[in-house]
């Protein structure tokens, strides 16, 4: 019973199709009688010139006593009144008579053709010009399009498919392009802070070739300790381009935590590393919340946050932890100048220094890595001012 309510309210090309079909020879069927009716009643028409004729034959040939005469009159006018017709007249008759009969299935073969057309323009035409312009579109890597039908059938069913697939194909395109266009703008900025090291090294190397036999041996020990302080940067530059390249392919390995142990460590580690700040730990956690998070990238990126806060603190380093939405997040602040519209906006690329930093050591890399690592997780990493610099990594917890 399930099955024949759902047949008849469900939309269903499948219905549609039986429908059209039933329609189709209904309608063949009262086109078909209504016809041969009239093509006999023409041929009646025929007959009915010769009625006087017939009727004069009817009583000269009455057989006396038989009580049979109608039926010897309806003998008479179906088998031998063909034989008072013109030629005309007869070929018109016997080509009704054919008509009669060739109407039946004449009808129901141009109705079922109807109905065909009819079927293709109304329920099949429109999805499938549909979803050949989207294979057309995806074929030639143009995804700027929307897939839009507003039935709910099979095909229906199958246009919100192919809807899926663009979106999809679109935000694998998205995140590849992005991060092309991170590692252009990783490169260019690796080139850039390189230059100045290699100048450097070139221009002491020179020097030395061509004034080594006349330089002090203090000037050469004091060259060669520049040469050796620019060969440990590249060296350090070398190994963040390759832990960069490690981020991009890292797993996360989810496991169930221990609200505890967790906010132990982290309040331990925070302490040992702002010994020199007022550091404070607010934990917002309900007792009752359960985590799954790789604890290595959430140390990670927790340990980058505070070394940045410790750099631009004056006094204090306030974090708090909290979840919310299936995300667990981390507030680092501090009491420094905070951020700076630039810093907003640019802190998070790979090697951005602000102004005031430009003569530090440091290579501009933590924000960008903790970018890296929250996404990797699932999460988000959000930077703002409140009474100084403020940073939230978020991190989903849920399974």
């Amino acid at each position: 019973m399930g099955k024949i309510k759902h047949f008849f309210t469900a939309k269903s090309i499948k219905k549609d199709y039986i429908t059209f079909t039933c329609l189709s020879i209904l309608t063949a069927l009262i086109i078909s009688v209504i016809c041969s009716g009239l093509l006999q009643n023409a041929q009646h028409a025929i007959l009915g010139k010769y009625e006087d004729y017939y009727n004069y034959q009817k009583h000269s040939s009455t057989f006396h006593g038989t009580g049979d005469e109608q039926t010897f009159y309806i003998d008479y006018m179906t088998v031998g009144s063909t034989q008072f017709m013109t030629p005309l007249e007869d070929i018109v008759y016997n080509v009704l008579g054919i008509l009669s009969f060739v109407v039946f299935p004449l009808s129901f073969f141009v109705c079922l053709f109807i109905a065909s057309i009819i079927f293709y323009k109304k329920i099949l035409q429109k999805p499938l010009e549909i979803l050949a312009g989207a294979t057309d579109n995806i074929s030639e890597n143009n995804l700027d399009f929307k897939i839009s039908y507003d039935r709910k059938d099979e095909l229906g069913k199958l246009c919100i498919s192919f809807e899926k697939m663009r979106l999809a194909l679109w935000n694998s395109n998205t995140e590849l392009w992005r991060q092309i266009e991170e590692r252009r703008r990783l490169n260019a900025a690796f080139a850039h802070d390189l230059r100045t090291p290699l100048t450097v090294l070139k221009g002491q190397s020179e020097m030395l070739i061509k004034y080594a036999p006349r330089m002090t041996e203090e000037k050469i020990i004091e060259t060669a300790d520049m040469m050796n302080r620019h060969i440990l940067r590249l060296e350090n530059y070398v190994m963040i381009m390759t832990d960069l390249q490690r981020l991009e392919h890292i797993e996360i390995q989810k496991q169930p935590v221990d609200r505890n142990d967790l906010l132990k460590q982290m309040n331990t580690t925070g302490t040992s590393l702002c010994k020199e700040k007022d550091f404070r730990f607010n934990n917002m956690l309900s007792s009752h919340t359960t985590m799954e998070l790789d604890i290595s990238i959430v140390m990670q990126v927790y340990e980058n946050l505070l070394a940045n806060a410790i750099r631009f603190a004056k006094h204090a380093i306030t974090v708090s932890v909290f979840a919310a939405d299936e995300l667990f997040q981390i507030t680092v602040s501090d009491d420094g100048n905070g951020f700076t519209a630039k810093d907003l906006t640019e802190a998070v690329r790979p090697f951005y220094k602000s102004d005031k930093e430009s003569g530090h050591e440091h290579f501009g890399m933590g924000l960008n890595i903790c970018k890296i690592l929250c996404e990797k997780h699932g999460g988000f990493l959000k930077l703002e001012n409140r009474d100084g610099a403020q940073v939230t990594a978020a991190f989903r917890c849920g399974a």
